[in-house]
This record gives C-alpha cells, sequence and structure tokens, in this order.
C-alpha cells in the first residue's frame, strides 16, 4: 500500500508538511499513534518518523511564496505591492526598525533560527539511528539536514550580516543565553563547512520521483555557488581581491560541469516557451524546487496565478511592475529602450527583447482570450466595474510564472513551483566572475549563450566595465522577480539606486484606437542607509544581552 499523503504542501512532488509520513511498509499512516504519543525514543529510533522530522525542517526552510521574489522585488525598482503583504513599505518609505518587524515581514530571523535548532537537535540525535540496517537512508537526510541549516544561516546572512552561529540545542534549562555575532566571513565559512558536509552526504539524484525537490549535490553546489559569489562582491570584497572572484568562478563552473545530474537551459521566450521553466515542474534547468498541490488550498503558495493576474480576469494584481522595470527590457535588436525616442514613445510595448512579453503583462497585450485593458476606463483599470481596489496601480502586472489555463474564476489554485536554483543562474554567477577577472571572452561566451538560447537576442560586444555593466543588465531581466535583484544592488554597492519613487503610466486611448502614455509616480520612496541590512528585531535584542544591532537602526 501505499504512505498516505497531506496533499496540502507538496516539495518534491510529495507533502513535506510536520506529521506528513513516508513509510515503505504496507502499514497505514491511519493504522500508527499519533505524533504527539511518540516519545523521543521512538522517534530517534525510528528512522521514518526521523524523515518526518525532517521533512518539517524543508516545510520551513526552503523559501517559496513569501521569500520568492515579490517581496523582495517591491523594496526594489522592480515592483510595487498593492497591498504591503511583506511589510515592504516599512523598508521603502524609510521607516523600517527593530520594533516593527511584524509576522509577515521578510525579516524571518526568529523562523530561521527556529530552522537552526531543528537541525542541531537532528545532528546531536541522528547518531541513535541504526545505520547497520539504515545506512543510506541516515547518510542522505544528515546529507539534507546539512544542507537545510546551511540555507537557513545563508538566509540570515544575506538579511543581517554576520549572525551568531549556535550548534547547542538550547532548552528551557538554559538560564543564560549570551551568543555573540560571527564576522560576516565566520558566517560564511561556517555555510561552507555545512555545504561540503551536505555535498558529501547527498545524492546526485533520486531514483524515486516522489523524492524530487530533496536536496541534492546539485543544491548544495548551487548554494555554494550563490554565497561565493556574494563573498566576492564589492560590498563585501572591499579590498577587490581576486582571490574571492577565481572561488566564485570554480564554484558555478562546478555546477555547470556537474556530471550527476542532466542541467540544462530551458524554454525560449523567442519561441512562446519561456515560462515552462517555471511552469514544468523539475525541468532540466531546475536544480532546486519547491512544488505545492494544485489538490488543496495552500494560501499564496498555490494561488499565484490569480494573485498575479489583473482585476478584470478576477485576478488580484498583487504586485504590480514599475515603469523602471519595464524600461529596462531592451528593444529586440539589443539596443536600448528609451522615451526619449519618438519610435520607441509611439509604440512602448512593440519590438521589445521576447522575455518582455513573457515576463509583463502590459496594455493591449493578448492574455487568456482578450487584449488587457489598462487603458483609463478599461476592464483591468483602476476605472473598470472587475473589483477595481485590486487593479495596478503601475498599469502592468506580472505575466512570469502565471499559469493562463488555470481557471481561477472556478477553483483559485492549483499546482505551483518555486524555483530556488536554476541553471541560468549559474550562468549568470560564472559570467560575472570571469568578467570580474578579466576574462571577457569566456564571460562573452556564456552571456550570449544565455541570450541566444532563453530569448533568441542578438550576441553582446563588449569588454572591461562595459561588459561587467551587460551582464548586470542580463541578469535584471533573466532573473527579474526571483528575489535576486534587492540583494545584488546590496552586493554590488548601490542599493540606494533601487530605491527611487515607483514609477508607472497613465494610458488613455484615443478615438483612432491608438494611444497615448503620461508617467505617473505611484509611490514615494526614501533610501536610508540602515537598509544594507535588515534590523534584528527588538525582541531578540533583548534576548541576547550579547547580541549588537545593525548600523543605524537605534
Amino acid at each position: 500500500m501505499k504512505p498516505q499523503i497531506n496533499h496540502k504542501t507538496l516539495f518534491a512532488g510529495i507533502a513535506l508538511a510536520t506529521g506528513m509520513l513516508l513509510i515503505s511498509s504496507c502499514k497505514d499512516v491511519l493504522d500508527l499513534k499519533p505524533l504527539n504519543a511518540y516519545s523521543e525514543s521512538d522517534v530517534w529510533t525510528d528512522p521514518n518518523l526521523v524523515q518526518v522530522y525532517v521533512n518539517g525542517i524543508y516545510d520551513q526552510t526552503v523559501m517559496a511564496y513569501k521569500d520568492g521574489g515579490f517581496g523582495w522585488g517591491a523594496q526594489t525598482d522592480e515592483l510595487y505591492g498593492n497591498f504591503n503583504w511583506t511589510n515592504e513599505n516599512s523598508y521603502v518609505q524609510g521607516e523600517a526598525t527593530a520594533d516593527n518587524q511584524t509576522a509577515s515581514s521578510l525579516n524571518r530571523w526568529g523562523d530561521l533560527y527556529a530552522s537552526v535548532r531543528k537541525c542541531n537537535v537532528f545532528l546531536s540525535n541522528a547518531g541513535k539511528l541504526d545505520t547497520v540496517a539504515n545506512g543510506q537512508v541516515v547518510r542522505t537526510m544528515r546529507g539534507e539536514v546539512h544542507f537545510l541549516r546551511a540555507l537557513a544561516y545563508f538566509e540570515l546572512l544575506k538579511r543581517f550580516g554576520g549572525v551568531p552561529l549556535i550548534t547547542k540545542v538550547y532548552d528551557v534549562n538554559d538560564k543564560d543565553f549570551n551568543e555573540k555575532r560571527a564576522t560576516w566571513t565566520e558566517t560564511q565559512n561556517f555555510i561552507l563547512a555545512d555545504i561540503e558536509q551536505a555535498a558529501k552526504l547527498l545524492p546526485a539524484a533520486y531514483a524515486n520521483d516522489l523524492d524530487k525537490g530533496r536536496a541534492t549535490i546539485g543544491a548544495a553546489l548551487a548554494l555554494k555557488s550563490r554565497l561565493l559569489l556574494y563573498a566576492a562582491s564589492p560590498y563585501f570584497n572591499t579590498s577587490g581581491d581576486k582571490k574571492l572572484w577565481q572561488q566564485a568562478k570554480e564554484a558555478a563552473k562546478a555546477v555547470i560541469d556537474f556530471k550527476g545530474a542532466s542541467y540544462a537551459l530551458y524554454g525560449n521566450a523567442g519561441n512562446g516557451t519561456y515560462n515552462k521553466t517555471y511552469l514544468d515542474f523539475f525541468n532540466p534547468e531546475v536544480i532546486f524546487a519547491r512544488v505545492y498541490s494544485g489538490l488543496a488550498r495552500a494560501d499564496r503558495y498555490n494561488t499565484v496565478s490569480r494573485d498575479l493576474s489583473p482585476n478584470g480576469y478576477d485576478g488580484y494584481s498583487a504586485y504590480n511592475v514599475v515603469q523602471q522595470m519595464v524600461d529596462a527590457f531592451e528593444m529586440s535588436d539589443g539596443t536600448p529602450f528609451s522615451w526619449t525616442n519618438p519610435v520607441h514613445a509611439k509604440s512602448p510595448y512593440a519590438n521589445r527583447d521576447p522575455r518582455f512579453y513573457a515576463t509583463i503583462l502590459a496594455n493591449n497585450q493578448l492574455f487568456k482570450g482578450r487584449t488587457t485593458q489598462f487603458f483609463e476606463g478599461g476592464d483591468d483599470s483602476p476605472q473598470s466595474p472587475y473589483s477595481p481596489w485590486n487593479a495596478s496601480k503601475t498599469r502592468y502586472v506580472i505575466r512570469k510564472m502565471v499559469d493562463e489555463s488555470v481557471d481561477w474564476q472556478k477553483q483559485d489554485y492549483a499546482a505551483s513551483q518555486w524555483v530556488g536554483f536554476r541553471l541560468s543562474e549559474i550562468y549568470l554567477n560564472y559570467m560575472e566572475a570571469c568578467a570580474a577577472l578579466g576574462e571577457d571572452g569566456e564571460a562573452l561566451t556564456y552571456l550570449n549563450k544565455l541570450r541566444a538560447q532563453k530569448a533568441g537576442m542578438p550576441a553582446v560586444i563588449a569588454s572591461g566595465q562595459a561588459l561587467i555593466d551587460k551582464i548586470r543588465q542580463e541578469r535584471r531581466i533573466e532573473l527579474c522577480f526571483e528575489g535576486h535583484r534587492y540583494f545584488d544592488i546590496r552586493r554590488w554597492g548601490i542599493a540606494e539606486t533601487g530605491s527611487k519613487d515607483a514609477l508607472g503610466v497613465i494610458i488613455t486611448k484615443q478615438a483612432d484606437g491608438t494611444f497615448t502614455y503620461q508617467s505617473s509616480t505611484v509611490q514615494k520612496r526614501t533610501w536610508i542607509p540602515a537598509l544594507y541590512f535588515y534590523p534584528i528585531p527588538r525582541t531578540e535584542l533583548q534576548r541576547n544581552p550579547a547580541l549588537t544591532q545593525n548600523p543605524n537602526y537605534n
């Protein structure tokens, strides 16, 4: 008999909510004692119950909707959050403090340290398992937990900088809690050690398709690539140490050359398949992803197609693309778009990089059987008779990741994939490191390969700083709304460039059917230097006297 599966939350095509059991025997889950009836000795001697415990760490640590890119994008020149779902307004308006880090905020200090604690509990108890009878299972779980702890600490590092490195399992009998912050480099090295352990213990792939989405060697190597790219970047690598760039280059190339899995670029905007990168689960480009079932509603995790779509389609327009992001897409010939060019200004959505049409839904584009109407008085405008409170303030919404086959008028949820690591990012990591090392030819090879295979865009010819700028531009386009821009502009030391007022457009339909466009300011934004890092919540400072706050927060 197959195990019973809780379909509310799927990860790797299987439920990963705490309480879900992966049991290889024929005994039905319903025949087992409830989890709260198990003693500690029961749990740490039964690999099936320990797997339940590990599943719960995935569920808490691996980022999905909240951290899937939209909340971060709404704090940059990518998006405007229509409903402030992740408390982004306190950041973009310069009002973030140690006292207003709400439960919906992307701060997540407490959640991530809860994940660290669970990892530490596992690592301190896993030795009780019978490794003779269950050697490979235990080995794999150890690898998964080392990866998950590395991931949790990386999420802390990118938000806060160096943090306390806790390996002890604290309990109610511990009277004192005085854990000092490690440096950025010390935190990085701790994460690298966990990644190395994970890579030794994890499989390259899983024989059972139901295990897809669990940590693999490739996932560990991809995390290493991202971490070392951050470490080599100007904001952290203030001396411009080339050794750090060399390490970042080698880490990215290790993923590209990895023989244990058949990673390949997937989907091309030029032939209309670009969004298959996100909609085709565990396709060759995906290195690590989290998947949610369409059999039960998992709020925001599998309602994304409805949430992002325009109000005229009974969508929520939850995140609105700002004009700065729209304007960042090149023309189809590779030249920049400009409102000062009369041809561009007359038809601003014509002849753009094919990824524009797969990524952003603008006015007068075909979507779900009709053309969009973001113009004043149109069905998708704030003057629409259809839920105008859900209209886009910028007159653009996200198309990327939206499954247009979903009929959310009948059922608002559907199976959804949140991609954590994919090969395009690794290509971009590699070319950025190569360019920083002066290896322009190698950087151009991968830049032009990515542009050709993902969009059919013409080749770039550039060198030196111009090439670095082109790579940054490509990264902005290819990875938009995936949670990278917020951290990219910080590691580059140019965070303030993403904090300009959020712009949109007012579109007026003329009698002859043409349109005119007028810029509008959707949100005034304020840059403060503190925003290179998030504030540590006040409650955490009160619990731990040794903890120090990030700069420029009181």
